[in-house]
């Protein structure tokens, strides 16, 4: 890097590689640092032997940034290109109405557009049915299953970013840079080895460096700071042995993605304070884009999910309900032959046990377990499985913060407000996995967790009308701070509904236009290839939606959630740390009070009556004295099980692991368990309102035990409890009942064997 730019992008992704781009061709002096590697042909990881190997930013900057917050599992990519190298390529365009909800005023979609229409020609987006090849199986099931459905007028063929052309066949695209046709690998999603992708690196950073831009690769910026004529960028280079640098531009544009420029921003002005006055906002306005992932197994007609690029084909959903509108498209995915195995280790036939009592880090194990047992291996894959993957509009309502001592990054997300979307998306899924013959089978951090995985994180940066609404102005300057823009995925002040990445490019064409036309004095300065450009019809603007939305789901998920409270008492640092009774004891002569009010939810009833040791998920919050304040602390995606075998055939234990962050910014677990069993007493209530507790450093049951205590249901508490019982899913008054009445049967049921059924066979012998 040199000492000063005109200008510094920090980051190569749709917003940073479309600004580097653009501010090289308006003649300005440009550095670029991108924090992850560059990828020639060829050189993507592909060690099958070691998922770790090359593939994770974790070990050694590799390709893929796994941060897995307990409240949204959040995946990135890091390399010259960003999250284009590992996408699925689609380009679809937000719908108009996606823009009447907190955008700045002045954004729309004819707005919008012409700069879609650039996008498209800069990475010559087509739909698979242009293809050399033609449209693989797996596409075209998902349109005969769309037919079936009677949906086939809301089914489209994406627009994707993929060189169609003759397989294998070398040849230079007009940016100069030499790419091949699609061979239908399936490898879109971990780095196409042939450049047949048209990745950010093969058109815009190509057309960037050609002009001139100074691209920097393995640098992480960690710092911004106000300097004479601009800013000074700090930043550490993994090349050189985690060497630190410096360089300083009159302009700044962070580039980094939605999670990372956040993260970078908030440090900036929470922790080394060199940019204090960043707005309120900064932080707030986060979505996961509705993203949902899902498989159909064993379907009965062949899928051949490593045929053909990672997405091709689309369906949308979009019906109201209960007086909410609820937006989204499902589209079939793919991936590479190699992990077919490890995918069928998820099948339920393949021996995966989601109903186990996993907490959030013991089921993050597991999986890496089970990827280092499988993955690349020659175990063979399922040529019957169907990929689905689903975007919607989200509430957009999650936060990413900073934690007060430790500094570490968390995200707090709602699930629960967003359920009827991601109920909606599992319900269409079970209904497409049907029409193919299979059976559905959904990612296991949201079947066991309720955890949300997204690939398309959006705002924490977000464009507003004023510094009250937004950390940035519409055309993406920071406000309060002349010269620092964020140009990506951040300031997108919602979900797009739609793979976001078009509408990000979009979006940076527009503003970096604006800001080169203020910088130049100039008006009408235009990006050179603006003129080339020529009007895309969308895809999903030919599909139609019938008045009153389409078909609701033939699957049907019936749920049930009640609220329990438990209070009670405990000591830190008790000795031995399962001598409950002696802390309950020292705690309430202490006074240090354990407690909290959960939520529990299951929003399958079948599901949960069919899980041998009935797992939900329990939100609220708890009340630890000497961890919590005293507002307590919030318990995001906690498992709760209603009944697990204990020792023997007469005994149950009720099972909760609800995780919390403490004051001091770390980890903790409350590990509790209710012994459900007849002592000879006939105690019940005792056995179903005891919790012995202990409190654990970490997220898995593995942690240090730092307290123990007892909490107890009170009667006016369970009183309360009764009241709380909500049959979700349906307004039929007799599902409701009947709802109730199954959840009943299992659990009284379970008493009885356990008590009644006990109590006789020993009065019998």
């Amino acid at each position: 890097m040199q000492p000063r730019y005109d200008a510094i992008v920090i980051g190569t992704g749709f917003g940073g590689a479309v600004a580097a781009c653009r501010l090289s061709q308006a003649g300005l002096r440009v550095g670029v640092l991108e924090r992850g590697r560059r990828y020639p042909p060829g050189s993507f990881p592909r060690n099958w032997k070691d998922p770790v190997d090359g593939w994770l930013w974790s070990n050694k900057q590799g390709l893929f940034d796994v941060r897995p917050f307990e409240q949204m599992m959040v995946v990135q990519g890091a390399g010259l290109g960003g999250g284009s190298l590992i996408y699925a390529n689609v380009h679809l365009r937000a719908t108009p109405g996606v823009f009447a909800s907190g955008w700045p005023s002045i954004f729309n979609r004819p707005m919008l557009d012409p700069y879609y229409d650039l996008v498209a020609y800069m990475l010559d987006i087509a739909p698979i049915t242009s293809a050399a090849l033609g449209a693989p199986p797996k596409a075209l099931l998902m349109q005969q299953a769309a037919a079936k459905l009677g949906r086939s007028d809301q089914f489209c063929f994406p627009n994707i970013a993929v060189d169609l052309g003759a397989a294998e066949a070398a040849h230079t695209n007009k940016f100069g840079v030499e790419q091949t046709g699609c061979r239908y690998c399936g490898e879109c999603v971990i780095g196409c080895n042939y450049h047949s992708k048209n990745t950010l690196d093969l058109n815009y950073l190509a057309l960037a460096q050609t002009r001139g831009a100074d691209i920097t690769v393995q640098c992480e910026v960690t710092r911004i700071e106000p300097a004479t004529g601009g800013y000074r960028v700090s930043f550490i280079d993994h090349g050189s042995n985690g060497a630190t640098g410096q360089t300083e531009a009159a302009r700044v544009f962070v580039c980094a993605g939605a999670v990372n420029s956040t993260e970078l921003l908030l440090k900036c002005r929470d922790v080394h304070r060199t940019l204090p006055n960043l707005s309120g906002q900064l932080g707030c306005h986060y979505s996961g884009n509705g993203d949902f992932l899902a498989f159909a197994f064993d379907t009965s007609t062949l899928a051949k999910p490593s045929d053909g690029p990672t997405i091709t084909t689309g369906v949308v959903y979009d019906k109201p309900e209960n007086g909410a509108p609820i937006w989204f498209i499902l589209e079939e995915g793919g991936y590479p032959k190699e992990i077919g195995g490890l995918l069928q280790a998820i099948n339920l036939k393949g021996g995966f046990k989601s109903e186990l009592t996993f907490t959030f880090g013991e089921l993050r194990d597991k999986l890496l377990g089970a990827a280092r047992a499988k993955i690349g291996t020659g175990t063979p894959p399922s040529d019957n499985t169907q990929v689905f993957l689903a975007m919607g509009r989200d509430t957009a309502t999650g936060t990413i913060a900073l934690s007060p001592i430790a500094h570490d990054l968390a995200i707090k997300w709602d699930t629960k407000a967003n359920l009827p979307l991601y109920e909606t998306e599992s319900r269409l899924v079970a209904d497409f996995a049907a029409a193919m013959g299979g059976h559905p089978v959904e990612n296991p951090f949201w079947k066991t967790l309720h955890q949300p995985v997204s690939v398309h994180n959006l705002g924490g940066c977000v464009m507003g009308d004023s510094n009250a609404t937004g950390v940035t102005d519409p055309q993406g300057e920071v406000y309060g701070y002349p010269g620092l823009y964020v140009l990506d995925g951040a300031i997108l002040p919602a979900a797009t509904g739609v793979n976001p990445s078009h509408t990000i490019a979009a979006v940076a064409e527009r503003n970096v236009e604006a800001i080169i036309r203020n910088i130049k004095s100039d008006p009408n300065w235009a990006a050179p290839e603006r003129a080339e450009a020529k009007p895309v019809v969308d895809p999903v603007s030919k599909t139609t939606v019938p008045a009153g939305g389409t078909a609701a789901p033939k699957a049907q998920a019936i749920g049930l959630a009640f609220t329990e409270t438990m209070k009670g008492y405990g000591v830190k640092g008790w000795q031995p740390p399962d001598d409950y009774a002696g802390a309950e004891k020292a705690g309430k002569h202490a006074s240090t009070i354990m407690d909290f009010t959960l939520t529990i939810d299951t929003p399958d009833l079948d599901a949960f009556l069919a899980d041998p040791s009935g797992t939900a998920i329990a939100n609220g919050v708890t009340r630890i004295d000497g961890f919590t304040g005293p507002d307590g602390a919030p318990v995001a995606n906690g498992v709760f099980n209603l009944f697990v075998e204990g020792g023997d055939s007469k005994q149950r234990k009720m099972l909760y692991a609800l995780p919390f962050t403490g004051l001091d910014g770390k980890p903790y677990l409350l590990d509790g368990f209710k012994d459900v069993q007849d002592n000879g007493r006939f105690d019940v209530w005792g056995a179903t309102s005891t919790l012995y507790t202990v409190i654990r450093e970490g997220s898995t049951r593995a942690g240090a035990v730092v307290a123990t205590g007892i909490l107890h249901i009170l009667m006016q508490d369970f009183m309360h409890q009764l009241t709380t019982f909500n049959v979700t899913g349906t307004n039929n008054p007799a599902q409701k009942t009947d709802a109730l009445a199954r959840f009943g049967n299992r659990f009284f049921g379970t008493l009885w064997d356990v008590f009644v059924l006990t109590h006789f066979q020993r009065a019998a012998t």
